[in-house]
């Protein structure tokens, strides 16, 4: 492939140069931050010089919803040309935002030329938690002022990193600003058919990439408290646990459901794409994800929009996408005893309101929101 046109300096000048891995080609919650700032970064500055480049993305996959073609530039793994435009274009630009912590290099090379360009990077969980190479973390601190999508996350740098606090900002995610949010709460009926479902027995319902490498996302300390469940007070229930699952964590989730008696209560439905999002939270009276590695968890403020009880953990950033338990319960992850406790009082709860459930999440999280912080943190005086 020729580089040649990757040489070319840009001739006008950039007001912010948005460097992200994948927006639209992958659709885990990374993903799905970029994408929204996309459209926010369009909403913001409708007639003023900005773009995007993505370092993986597919041309073919971009979604025009978010973004105009001629502001978005893909290079589908061509990492050479990627960090070699990215360059160029970063000289003439104000800003540089970086969507992931795999982008410091691109940014370094950058300041090496041009030691005072403004940097911001995005922070999510697990990739900035632990210690990181001695270079990255000296850049930080020197150079970059970083965006946090929960209170959780920018404590965890602070703490591991010795971060300045007036360094890391707080971006909680949003909803995503094309989401159609439903006016009234009733069960498709076609799911219930499909899934052969008793109208009055509830449903539990679980969201997640099943990975045997990614074992805290706590749907298996479900099963198990599910189990005790059915066998200690005689409830019924259909659980319903969707996401793409490897084929060992596919065995392993099997053989669980097999020990603890729920082959008929458990459904493992696969893959669910964005369409099926909606009906599939309409359809379940409790969303349960008792997790203990989310940088935030897009998943529970999808689940409150719906208008679902919500479950999630108190060890990670659930804490903020829940507001600290006025959208759901926030229990210890790690106690089965509590996440059985917590599933029993959500299916006692018949007073829950999920029309208020609703507004006060996109109050809290809606695009609106958003877009007024992503203004108030652009005109920060680090990033000006």
């Amino acid at each position: 492939m020729p580089f040649t046109k990757y040489f070319i300096m840009p001739k006008k000048p950039n007001e912010i140069l948005f460097l992200n891995l994948y927006a639209f080609s992958l659709t885990g919650g990374v993903e799905k931050v970029s994408r929204k700032f996309i459209y926010a970064l369009g909403k913001l500055f409708p007639d003023s010089t900005w773009s995007s480049y993505s370092m993986y993305d597919d041309h073919k996959d971009t979604d025009n919803r978010y973004i105009a073609p001629e502001k978005y530039r893909t290079f589908k793994g061509a990492k050479f040309a990627f960090v070699i435009a990215s360059f160029l274009k970063g000289l003439r630009s104000r800003t540089i935002i970086l969507s992931h912590l795999n982008l410091l290099p691109v940014a370094r090379l950058i300041t090496a030329v041009k030691p005072r360009q403004k940097v911001v990077m995005f922070a999510h969980g697990i990739e900035v938690w632990d210690e990181l190479p001695a270079w990255k973390t000296k850049f930080l601190r020197k150079k970059v002022q970083i965006w946090a999508v929960s209170n959780f996350t920018r404590e965890k740098m602070i703490m591991q990193h010795h971060i300045a606090p007036q360094q890391i900002m707080v971006l909680n995610n949003c909803l995503s600003p094309f989401l159609k949010l439903p006016q009234n709460f009733e069960k498709p009926a076609y799911l219930l058919d499909k899934y052969e479902i008793n109208s009055q027995v509830p449903v539990i319902f679980t969201l997640n990439r099943l990975s045997a490498s990614e074992k805290y996302k706590g749907y298996d300390r479900v099963i198990t408290a599910l189990g005790k469940l059915k066998q200690q007070q005689h409830q019924a229930f259909t659980y319903i646990l969707a996401g793409k699952a490897d084929e060992t964590e596919r065995i392993r989730l099997t053989k669980l459901i097999e020990a603890n008696n729920l082959v008929n209560e458990v459904k493992m439905i696969g893959y669910l794409s964005e369409e099926e999002l909606t009906p599939h939270f309409l359809l379940s009276d409790l969303f349960i994800m008792p997790s203990k590695g989310e940088g935030f968890g897009i998943v529970f403020i999808e689940a409150a929009a719906h208008g679902c009880k919500v479950i999630g953990g108190n060890l990670d950033g659930s804490t903020d996408a829940l507001l600290n338990g006025q959208l759901g319960q926030l229990i210890d992850p790690n106690e089965e005893a509590e996440i059985l406790t917590a599933i029993q009082k959500a299916l006692a709860n018949k007073n829950h309101q999920p029309k208020i459930q609703q507004q006060t999440t996109v109050q809290h999280f809606g695009f609106n929101s958003y877009l007024s912080k992503v203004k108030e943190l652009l005109n920060n005086p680090l990033t000006n």
